[in-house]
């Protein structure tokens, strides 16, 4: 205790009960790592990777999954390939695109936007949520439906879908093909709004829906989150001892829920059951450094340092996500194309892994954060690629 400063000796030491109570609930013990991927409800694959980063290193892992995910992609790299085209020309459309569709088509055509961990922060919303904003304006421009989804910061998973609910009913009822797009956090919000409200929409509702597109999601959970929630590691426990003597006890079950995936304990049948026409489309991030570690950081160096330090076990990751998990669980019944990314978190800062950029043509700010400006690269890049096949 003495390590830690000041302001966190006295909050622990306000709180003691509290961080007692919460001591006591960590996770797996030396013996266990890596743990289980199914301890957290994730599957096979995200096991596979943790067993082969623990007997081969890291660098041997990220190879491993190179290939791997290309053999899960259902597009058969159809959709990576035409995306990084379309990237990289932004004069180019695909004829069989949806940016090729008559405009009358287009304007039925809705689409919305579910933002991350970081809904709101501070004065002014944080550049992941302004990026999806600006994705959202540049679909309109491009003559589609689009609207970024309210949702809560840091909020727990039930009560950003219910707050999502009527907005996304909406769009459902507005048009008459729906396209979902989800980042970080928001593949949990949007996968149990899918699994509650959602399937709450009548049939003819619900069969509108065509795409859900996650990017660097948390299809299966998130690694950094289970450390918070669940850790015994000093400054994860300090961490929700300081959450739970200022009130803000609520983002400690926030964290348990996202280290969790949001398709554990849901039937087989979904989604397909539920929405028979979807298909997904995740975005994923391989480390891009030697070592099998991102070499960028999109939150605090700090705390990522002392992950590695104490966890006692990694998986190639992007920061907050481990990359096997950023895929859908194996007995998931619905087709998944992936696109495949490397850097980090903040991925429109990355490359495909060719080199090329993901967004050639909007740089990095000065103090090398996330360009607001990239969501509307991307998303004009992502139109002009994605086939309308979809659609049928």
């Amino acid at each position: 205790m003495k390590a830690l400063p000041l302001f966190f000796r006295a909050v622990a030491l306000a709180s003691a009960p509290a961080l007692l109570l919460i001591s006591c609930a960590c996770g797996p013990g030396p013996e266990d790592l890596p743990p289980p991927a199914s301890a957290t409800g994730a599957d096979e694959f995200v096991d596979e990777v943790r067993q082969l980063s623990a007997e081969k290193g890291l660098p041997a892992a990220r190879q491993y999954l190179v290939g791997a995910l290309a053999e899960r992609d259902d597009s058969n790299g159809r959709m990576e390939s035409r995306l990084k085209k379309a990237s990289a020309d932004p004069d180019f459309v695909y004829s069989d695109s949806l940016a090729a569709l008559p405009e009358s088509e287009r304007a039925r055509i809705g689409i919305a936007f579910i933002p991350g961990m970081k809904a709101k922060g501070g004065l002014k919303p944080s550049k992941p949520v302004q990026a999806l904003a600006a994705a959202a304006a540049e679909s309109r421009e491009m003559g589609f439906q689009a609207r970024l989804i309210p949702a809560v910061s840091r909020g727990r998973i039930s009560k950003n879908a219910a707050a999502m609910s009527s907005a996304l009913a909406e769009v459902f009822a507005e048009s008459d093909q729906v396209i979902l797009l989800a980042k970080s956090k928001g593949a949990h919000d949007l996968i149990y709004y899918l699994r509650h409200q959602g399937a709450e929409l009548p049939p003819e509702e619900r069969k509108k829906l065509k795409a859900v597109c996650i990017l660097a999601g948390t299809v299966q959970g998130s690694f950094v989150a289970d450390w918070f929630a669940n850790s015994c590691a000093t400054w994860a426990t300090s961490s929700r001892a300081l959450l739970a003597a200022t009130g803000r006890g609520a983002q400690i079950g926030m964290l348990q829920n996202v280290a969790t995936s949001p398709w554990k304990g849901l039937p087989h049948t979904f989604p397909r059951d539920t929405y028979p026409n979807v298909s997904f489309i995740n975005l994923v991030v391989l480390p891009d450094g030697e070592d099998g570690r991102s070499t960028g950081t999109v939150w605090s160096p700090f705390m990522r340092e002392q992950i590695e330090k104490t966890a006692g076990w990694e998986s190639p990751n992007d920061t907050l996500v481990e990359t096997a998990a950023e895929t859908l669980p194996e007995w998931v019944d619905a087709p998944q194309w992936i696109v495949r990314t490397s850097g980090s978190h903040a991925f429109p800062k990355g490359e495909y892994l060719d080199g090329s950029k993901v967004t050639p043509f909007t740089q990095p700010l000065e103090d090398g954060t996330l360009n607001p400006e990239c969501g509307a690269e991307i998303m004009n890049a992502f139109l002009r690629s994605l086939p309308r096949s979809l659609l049928d």
